[in-house]
Order: C-alpha cells, then structure tokens, then sequence
C-alpha cells in the first residue's frame, strides 16, 4: 500500500505563513523556508526506512510555489525523489493523480471525500500539523 501526504498543513506550516504574508508564502522563497511539521516529517522517514512507497501528493499556486517545494523537501525529506513527487500546478483533483492504491493524508475535506468516494483510505488531519500516528 502507499501513502500520499499533502505538504501544507501536514508535513509544513503554510498556514502561519500565509497568515503573516499571502505574497510571500506563496513565492519560492516562501514555500522554501516553511516551519516543518517535524512528527509528521518524521512519520513520512520512517515509512520510507520501512520499505513503504510514499508519495508527496500537493497542489501549487504557480511555478514559483512548487519550486518552493522542490527546495522545501531537498532540505526536509531527502528521501522523497522526483518520481515520488507530485505536485499539481492550478487546479486539479488529487485522486486524479492517483499512482497505486493507497492512503491519502490531508487537511482539507475538498481532498478527502473523492478519495474516499473512489474506494481509497484516508487520514484526515483535522487540526494543522496535527501528528500522524501509521502503525509499520
């Protein structure tokens, strides 16, 4: 089974930045040098020591903020390469990028019930930055 983890506001803190400065949090710069999650940065390191596909599965405002991400998870979450990083620029439905069964952890309801509705698990992380237990 894999694991698909949304980056903002569960392995990092979009939400204080974007509170504090909207055009900043969504620069490169910005998205960069967001204040880890680090439980869930954790849990996303153990799965990958433990032989388990994970997935980076978020969305981007623009170019800018997924560059922003590159560079986030280069210096947070080494392990996660290009082929398991999916990042869609715009608009665009999570599911639809699905690559292998699997579970989506995620903040926002808008992600969580087609995921579900297409026969998928789901961990729904109610409060930001809220720690993900998976049992290995």
């Amino acid at each position: 089974m894999a694991y698909y983890f949304d980056m903002d506001g569960v392995l990092a803190n979009f939400h204080k930045a974007f509170a504090l400065n909207k055009a900043v949090a969504l620069s490169r710069e910005g998205m960069a040098n967001l204040e880890p999650f680090t439980d869930n940065v954790a849990t996303v390191k153990a799965l990958i020591a433990a032989g388990e596909q994970v997935y980076i599965l978020t969305k981007a405002a623009n170019e800018a903020s997924k560059a922003g991400k590159v560079d986030w998870l280069a210096r947070y979450i080494v392990e996660v390469d290009a082929e398991h990083f999916i990042c869609i620029v715009g608009h665009g439905k999570k599911v639809d990028y699905i690559r292998e069964a699997g579970v989506l952890v995620d903040d926002d309801p808008k992600n969580i019930r087609p995921w579900v509705k297409a026969g998928y698990q789901a961990i729904f992380v109610e409060t930001k930055g809220q720690a993900v237990v998976v049992e290995l």
